[in-house]
């Protein structure tokens, strides 16, 4: 075997996996976008429950209560299969990167034995006595991590095929199906080993960005700020601030009965004052 001919041929597999990688980053950023829609989408119906609590009190029920938690649920149901997608395509492209070295370490292995290359301890020999101790450390550590992160497998390989995106939130589906839906199927993971291995990376990952984004950073009230202190909500079917500080609508205590902001006032009052005949 050439020495030259290896490094061509090596050259010329790593050479696609900007492309593949690419797709990768292209797939999980659509997954990102889905899930922040989807998240979204669960801030509003959690935000119409306690518009509905402090409007009645936490005694009176929610009518749509039992709607929105099922919905709510089936969301988060959505989530955890999103985040195995992207799980699904973070370990393909492990998998692409560590085929690649485990082929390179079997060439330089036979390079070796065929007295081509020169094993790494002959190469050690020249190195003086005083860096000797440094180098061996660094060449060692980095021949682990590429032996380490082999992994010898026959799975196929990627088919850039684009696809659209569909995600099932049937809870009787499992991750073997839905990998199969999929168009990359180079590593096989079963479900056992998605439950054991990534599930404390499911949910970590889930809960972190849960408390990330736990903020509300949506504008209320005339003076268009994030919600804090005590609010009060205007019960005008059509009011464009919906929530408003106590303080910018001269409000020291819960307001009685159904209230109003200013501007809903004003548009109720144009609508029952009757226009004026012209003569």
């Amino acid at each position: 075997m050439d020495p030259s001919l290896v490094l061509e041929e090596t050259v010329q597999d790593v050479s696609n996996l900007d492309a593949e990688f690419r797709y990768m980053l292209e797939e999980m950023r659509g997954t990102d976008a889905e899930l922040q829609e989807r998240r979204k989408k669960c801030q509003q119906k959690e935000a119409q429950m306690h518009k509905f609590i402090r409007q009645n009190g936490s005694i009176t029920e929610f009518p749509k209560e039992d709607t929105v938690e099922r919905e709510l649920h089936d969301s988060l149901a959505a989530f955890k299969e999103l985040q195995r997608d992207k799980i699904l395509l973070a370990n393909t492209s492990l998998f692409l990167v560590s085929r690649h070295l485990e082929k390179l370490d079997k060439s330089i292995a036979i390079l070796e034995e065929d007295g081509v290359l020169a094993p790494l301890e002959d190469e050690l020999e020249s190195v003086p006595d005083s860096g000797r101790e440094d180098s061996v450390s660094s060449v060692t550590m980095e021949r682990n991590k590429r032996l380490s992160a082999a992994v010898p497998t026959d799975g196929s390989s990627l088919k850039k095929k684009k696809y659209m995106r569909s995600v099932s939130i049937d809870k009787d589906s499992d991750f073997s199906k839905q990998a199969t839906r999929k168009t990359i199927s180079p590593v096989r993971i079963s479900d056992n080993d998605i439950d054991t291995d990534t599930q404390k990376y499911d949910d970590e990952l889930f809960s972190n960005n849960a408390e990330n984004d736990e903020e509300d950073k949506t504008l209320y009230c005339f003076c268009q700020s994030v919600s804090y202190g005590e609010m009060v909500a205007c019960d005008g079917p059509n009011c464009k601030y919906e929530w408003f500080h106590y303080s910018c609508v001269n409000l020291k205590e819960p307001p009685k009965g159904t209230w109003y902001c200013p501007d809903c006032k004003e548009e109720m009052l144009r609508e029952k004052t009757p226009k004026k005949k012209k003569a």
